[in-house]
């Protein structure tokens, strides 16, 4: 089965070129339009809130650690299983007194790696695939001594040097600081408990954030999933939308970076504008990433296995019907060792990740 994603329509404007859309029912679509290309950097300096409590974590003996550190206190282990299609996947901790497979706690949503970090598969000279693991949570620093839990769905994360980036699905990208960990006391607030002493829920570690993209258009732009591409010139992040139907727009849009400041590319008003966008009709795509010109496009089918679509740019999409297991979430790509997919699925009970080879794949 393939998708002709090479349509191309002119508009005036924005909401022009979605009436026509509408009107033509044609959804495969390249975007030119500035007004489709909003994302606004609404912080453009580190979160000056992290930087005071990070001394005050210091100076009251309080603890900020390194990414090395949190792997290295792993408190669970997943497994590993073999199938014909995907040797080495592994399952999250399932036992008699913590079970990561069944919980309705949390969802897996987002994946990145050590090689989408620094392109070394290590990182603080710790390799990434390994077998144990550690929840820690994402905090947002409101005031100068306190922090809060950040209430967003995460759809997409990526790794990239020093920070992590995660999806605020109608509010854009928020950033966070992982040279920044604080190690907090047990308890089951979230935040400062009295002067010098902070918990997190139960969780030993938080991370904070620094940064926030904000989405600043006058339409809605869904952040579903994202991936870094570091095949492109400059490295490049992809954007885009899940949607249920094609009678939505379903979007890509691609963002350049800056390797040496791990941000965003702005103009000079601040903002940050798309060098790329095109609307796919595929719909219940949950994943999508870029590498050499050619894209990975991953949608879910319910109960049933996941389907990956690839496709280069002006020829027509392919479908590797049932490709992954049920409820595949997020792609990441690594083009080390021969070049691999990764991929999470979500569904309780069969809570995989997935690390496949491209040659695997059928173009």
């Amino acid at each position: 089965m393939a998708c002709p994603i090479k349509h191309h329509v002119e508009a005036r404007d924005a909401s022009h070129l979605y009436r026509k859309l509408k009107k033509t029912k044609l959804y495969c679509v390249r975007i030119n339009h500035p007004e489709w290309q909003g994302l606004e950097r609404k912080r453009v300096r580190t979160n000056v809130a992290s930087l005071s409590l990070s001394k005050i974590f210091f100076a009251a003996g309080k603890k900020v650690v390194s990414v090395a550190d949190v792997f290295n206190d792993g408190n669970h282990r997943q497994m590993t299983t073999d199938s014909d299609s995907s040797p080495g996947r592994k399952l999250w901790e399932h036992t008699a007194d913590f079970n990561d497979e069944d919980t309705t706690k949390w969802v897996p949503q987002g994946i990145t790696s050590t090689a989408d970090a620094l392109d070394a598969g290590t990182y603080e000279a710790i390799n990434g695939w390994i077998d144990t693991y550690r929840h820690a949570l994402l905090v947002y620093p409101h005031a100068s001594d306190n922090f809060r839990e950040v209430p967003v769905h995460a759809g997409g994360i990526m790794w990239y040097g020093n920070t992590l980036w995660v999806l605020d699905t109608y509010n854009g990208i928020r950033v966070f600081d992982l040279t920044n960990i604080w190690q907090v006391g047990s308890g089951d607030d979230v935040g400062k408990v009295f002067s010098g002493v902070y918990s997190a829920a139960g969780y030993k570690y938080v991370i904070p954030q620094i940064r926030w993209y904000k989405w600043s258009s006058s339409f809605k732009f869904r952040h579903s999933y994202m991936a870094l591409d570091r095949t492109t010139t400059p490295d490049s992040l992809i954007v885009g939308e899940y949607q249920t139907s094609t009678s939505d727009p379903i979007r890509l849009v691609r963002y350049e970076l800056d390797y040496t400041t791990r941000r965003l590319k702005t103009d000079s008003s601040g903002v940050s504008k798309a060098v790329w966008a095109y609307c796919v009709n595929i719909e219940r795509m949950q994943g999508a990433v870029s590498a050499n010109g050619k894209f990975y496009l991953l949608r879910s089918n319910g109960a049933s296995k996941g389907d990956l679509w690839v496709w280069v740019p002006g020829a027509a999409a392919k479908k590797n019907a049932g490709f992954y297991p049920r409820s595949p979430e997020d792609l990441s790509y690594d083009k080390r060792n021969g070049r691999r997919l990764y991929t999470v699925t979500e569904a309780e009970g069969v809570r995989y990740i997935i690390n496949s080879p491209v040659n695997s794949v059928s173009f």
